[in-house]
């Protein structure tokens, strides 16, 4: 239980820091079973909070991450503001954190010239 509340905590530090995140590599192939076949094809989606102190920092961020993804170019295809209104429960399930925190969702495909 110990672990688990520190993991947790680890986790809500990462959060309210505002990194960048991968949320979707992009063009990954899968070997599972029933995969689509446009599996190789599809967008990569990265993160990163709005509320961020330095807001450009984070974008920043989340270009490298869509640049070393891609391994060079790419392409953004979508950006959208998600509004955030999640609670973190705790084991005992009693919310530990509320978070207002607003992400801005980056979809975006590999370019090979």
């Amino acid at each position: 239980m110990l672990k688990t509340k520190i993991i947790i905590t680890v986790a809500l530090a990462l959060l309210v820091s505002g990194c960048a995140n991968l949320e979707v590599s992009p063009g990954k192939k899968s070997n599972l079973k029933n995969a689509p076949v446009n599996e190789t094809s599809r967008a990569g989606i990265v993160s990163y909070s709005k509320n961020a102190i330095d807001e450009d920092d984070e974008r920043q961020e989340a270009y490298n991450t869509m640049a070393e993804s891609c391994h060079g170019a790419y392409k953004i295809l979508k950006e959208e503001l998600r509004r955030g209104s999640g609670d973190y429960l705790g084991d005992d399930g009693k919310i530990i954190m509320g978070t207002n925190e607003d992400r801005v969702y980056i979809s975006f495909a590999c370019v090979n010239y």
